[in-house]
């Protein structure tokens, strides 16, 4: 009889332990739909609220001089139950790596040779596999620049993608191969996310920072560099920059595959929004003025309260 109460018993109790184990499979689940409803809400909310500051960005008239002042200078604005923080800036300050890539990629010019030296500045020491990854990456062949150094990645990762260097993320890739290959991270000294971008080849002169302006501008005066990275003053166009006639009209034709300008068409936008304490969300886009669209639209990340 003993026997079987405790058979009972132990029946009972292991009834009871899977009955809590359903529950809890259940409330897990029930907050995991919760969890979901409320990002995928926060979402739309933050789409929404997107949707209404593009409107009224199309209302401003985004000259130079609007950009010149306003750039890097925080703004918050009630958009309904919203609280928008964005800052915006040209997103002509840095170097295009695609054109640039295409103008060295004969490696018989003046612009090869002094990314080269560039590179060995902060002690890398493969340079020319660095490079070589690079024309290997623009191009749509499977053919390595020089047989034989391993420069074509597509060859050792299938998936990897050829073409262009699509953004920064595939450029790391870029980076981490050649550490791979090499055991060099000095390659990681090299500042490049202060002159690397994805975008438009136009630099807006207004904008570009110290080191770019050394690495393009290289023969000129460094004093007049300086002078124009202060950026005190705006340059309305390029007669206005303080170089000389010959050498204005040497710039005039490009550097290093890109277009020299005083004019920004579009502005690399950063917001956070605060929507009625009830979650917070990072937004990024690029922002086209003369067409007025919005492009490279991207939520970096949604905090939930």
């Amino acid at each position: 009889m003993k026997e079987r109460k405790g058979i009972v018993l132990f029946t009972t109790i292991l009834l009871i332990m899977a009955l809590l184990s359903i529950v809890m499979v259940f409330l897990n689940s029930t907050k995991k739909v919760k969890d979901t409803l409320s990002y995928e809400y926060a979402q739309i909310q933050s789409n929404i609220i997107m949707y209404n500051l593009v409107e009224y960005f199309n209302g401003i008239k985004f000259d130079e001089e609007v950009i010149f002042y306003g750039a890097g200078v925080p703004f918050t604005m009630e958009f309904g139950d919203a609280l928008v923080n964005l800052e915006f800036n040209s997103a002509h300050d840095k170097l295009n790596i695609n054109a640039f890539s295409e103008t060295i990629k004969t490696k018989d010019n003046t612009t090869y040779n002094n990314f080269i030296t560039y590179l060995y500045s902060y002690r890398v020491k493969d340079p020319d596999l660095f490079v070589d990854l690079l024309l290997d990456t623009i191009d749509v062949d499977n053919l390595e620049k020089n047989s034989g150094n391993g420069s074509e990645i597509a060859l050792k990762e299938p998936l990897f993608r050829n073409g262009k260097i699509y953004n920064k993320e595939h450029f790391k890739y870029i980076i981490d191969y050649y550490i791979q290959q090499t055991d060099d991270k000095d390659i990681l000294k090299v500042p490049f996310e202060n002159f690397i971008s994805f975008n438009s080849p136009d630099i807006d002169i207004n904008f570009a920072s110290k080191e770019l302006l050394d690495i393009i501008f290289y023969d000129a005066n460094n004093f007049i560099l300086e002078t124009i990275s202060k950026h005190t003053d705006i340059y309305y166009k390029l007669d206005d920059l303080p170089f000389d006639h010959y050498y204005l009209e040497n710039i005039k034709k490009g550097r290093f595959g890109q277009s020299i300008t005083t004019t920004t068409n579009i502005l690399d936008v950063k917001v956070e929004l605060n929507f009625n304490g009830k979650f917070n969300s990072n937004i990024r886009f690029f922002y086209d003025i003369k067409n007025k669209k919005l492009t490279q639209y991207k939520v970096k990340n949604i905090d939930i309260y």
